[in-house]
C-alpha cells in the first residue's frame, strides 16, 4: 500500500510538471504573439512616409534626435514629440519644433534630457514622430529615416550594481505586406563594459608647462590633480569605472596647446567613452571675486550641476560665488561666445589665412566642455588652426556630458579649497550617487 501511494505521489508530481511545463511554453508562446501583434500594430499605424532624420547623438546617458518632415502647414500644426516603445511600454519625449515655409523641423530640447538610455529595460524599441494637427483629433505617426549615411552607435549603461547593458542604435529596414519600412531600432542587451569603455573622466585642468593659476608655491594644476585622484577613489568604491585625464606620471608632458594630442587631456577623454566628466579648476580673479562655480553644457537641464553647487555650499566647504558674469542660477553659471570674441575668433582666422570656425553665440566657450561633447555641444577644433592639433573626435556623436568644476578664487579662497577637500569630493560623490540612482 505504501508503496502505491509513492506510485501515485512520484506520478502525480510528474503530471504536474508536465502540465506546468506546457503551461509556460504555452504562455510564452502566447506573450511572443501577443509581442508581435503589437510590433505589426506599430507598423500598419504609421504614415506611409517618413519623416527625415537629419541626426542623431548620445551626450551624457540621453539619444538626442534631430529632423524635419515636409508638407505641414504652419497655421495646422499644434505639436510634436517623440515617441520610444516596444509595442507595449510607450514613453514621449519632447520637442522643439517649428515650421517654416511648410516644412517642420524638430529636435530633442535638451541635450541631456532626452530619450533616457539608462532607464530602458532589455528588449527592441522603435523611435516615432507624433505629429499633433489642429484639423485632427488623432495624432499622425511617422517612421524616421535618414538620406545621409548615418552610422550606428554602440552605447553602454553607467555601471550599476555590477551590471550594464549594451544599447546598438541604428536605422533598420524590415519588409511587410510587400512593403520597406526604413526606421530607427533601439536594441537593448546584457553586457559588460569592454576594457576600454568607462562610466566617468574625470579631469584635472592644466599640468605639466601650463599650471594654470599659482599663488604662493600652490599652483591649480597640483591642487586640480588632488581633487582629480580622491574623486576617481570614491566613485570606485560605488562601483563605477573611472579614468583619469592625467596622473603623476603623464602630468610632465602637458603644456598649453597640446591638449588635443593623442595622448592629451581632450583626447584621453573621448578614447574613454565615458557618460560623464568632471574638470576640476581654481579661478583667477580681482581681489572682490570669491566662491564656488559651476559651468555646465549649453542647451542643457542644469539640474545636475544645481545639485552639485547646493550640496557643496550645505557642506560648507564654500559660497556660493559673486561673479555675475554667465551666470544662470546660484553657483551655475554657462559660459558661451560672445559676439566680440566670435570677431575676435574670425580675424585670427583671416590673418592666418583659414576658413573661420562656425562658432555661434550657442557655443561653449570652454574647451572642456565643447571639445568632448562632439556634435552635441558644437566641437569644433579640426586642424585648420595649425596652432592646435586637430581633436579627432570633434565631430563625434557620442559625446560626454562635461561639468567644469570651478573650486574658487586662488587670491580669496585657497584656503577653503586646501582644507575642505573631503567636504567637496564627498558632496559631488553623494550627488553622483543619487542622481544616477547608483
Amino acid at each position: 500500500m505504501r508503496k502505491m501511494i509513492i506510485k501515485l505521489l512520484f506520478l502525480s508530481l510528474v503530471l504536474i510538471g508536465i502540465g506546468s511545463g506546457i503551461f509556460v511554453n504555452i504562455k510564452r508562446a502566447y506573450n511572443r504573439k501577443e509581442s508581435q501583434r503589437r510590433i505589426d500594430n506599430i507598423f500598419t499605424s504609421v504614415q506611409s512616409r517618413t519623416a527625415i532624420l537629419t541626426n542623431f547623438y548620445t551626450y551624457g546617458d540621453t539619444l538626442n534626435i534631430e529632423g524635419k518632415l515636409s508638407n505641414v502647414l504652419k497655421d495646422n500644426f499644434e505639436g510634436a514629440k517623440i515617441i520610444i516603445t516596444d509595442g507595449t511600454m510607450e514613453k514621449l519625449v519632447r520637442l522643439d519644433a517649428y515650421v517654416q515655409d511648410n516644412e517642420l523641423f524638430f529636435s530633442t530640447s535638451e541635450i541631456n534630457d532626452a530619450i533616457e538610455l539608462d532607464k530602458l529595460a532589455l528588449g527592441n524599441y522603435y523611435i516615432l514622430l507624433r505629429l499633433k494637427l489642429n484639423n485632427s483629433s488623432i495624432p499622425k505617426i511617422y517612421f524616421l529615416n535618414s538620406e545621409k549615411n548615418l552610422s550606428g552607435i554602440e552605447y553602454y549603461t553607467v555601471t550599476r550594481n555590477s551590471e550594464n547593458r549594451k544599447i546598438n542604435i541604428d536605422l533598420l529596414e524590415r519588409k511587410m505586406n510587400g512593403k520597406n519600412y526604413k526606421y530607427l531600432s533601439v536594441k537593448v542587451l546584457s553586457n559588460k563594459l569592454p576594457e576600454d569603455v568607462y562610466d566617468f573622466v574625470i579631469d584635472a585642468g592644466h599640468g605639466g608647462k601650463d599650471v594654470g593659476e599659482r599663488l604662493g608655491t600652490y599652483t591649480e594644476a597640483d591642487i586640480t590633480l588632488d581633487y582629480a585622484k580622491y574623486l576617481k577613489e570614491k566613485l570606485e568604491e560605488l562601483g563605477l569605472k573611472v579614468k583619469l585625464t592625467r596622473d603623476s606620471e603623464n602630468s610632465n608632458s602637458f603644456n598649453y596647446v597640446n591638449m588635443y594630442n593623442n595622448d592629451g587631456r581632450i583626447t584621453i577623454a573621448c578614447k574613454s567613452k565615458a557618460k560623464y566628466m568632471i574638470s576640476f579648476h581654481v579661478n583667477n580673479g580681482n581681489s572682490n571675486l570669491t566662491g564656488l562655480e559651476i559651468y555646465s553644457p549649453t542647451k542643457s537641464n542644469l539640474t545636475f550641476s544645481k545639485l552639485i553647487a547646493d550640496r557643496i555650499i550645505v557642506s560648507g566647504a564654500n559660497s556660493y560665488s559673486n561673479n555675475s558674469a554667465f551666470k544662470k542660477k546660484d553657483g551655475v553659471y554657462v559660459w558661451n561666445f560672445t559676439n566680440p570674441v566670435i570677431k575676435q575668433f574670425q580675424n585670427t582666422a583671416e590673418k592666418k589665412g583659414y576658413e573661420p570656425y562656425q562658432i555661434t553665440e550657442s557655443t561653449p566657450y570652454q574647451y572642456t566642455i565643447r571639445e568632448v561633447g562632439g556634435v552635441a555641444t558644437n566641437a569644433y577644433v579640426d586642424g585648420r588652426n595649425k596652432d592646435y592639433s586637430k581633436n579627432e573626435y570633434y565631430d563625434s556623436r557620442q559625446g560626454i556630458e562635461c561639468y567644469q568644476v570651478e573650486l574658487g578664487y586662488i587670491k580669496t579662497d585657497l584656503e577653503k579649497i586646501l582644507y575642505n577637500r573631503e567636504a567637496y569630493i564627498n558632496s559631488i560623490t553623494q550627488v553622483i550617487k543619487d542622481y544616477l540612482e547608483i
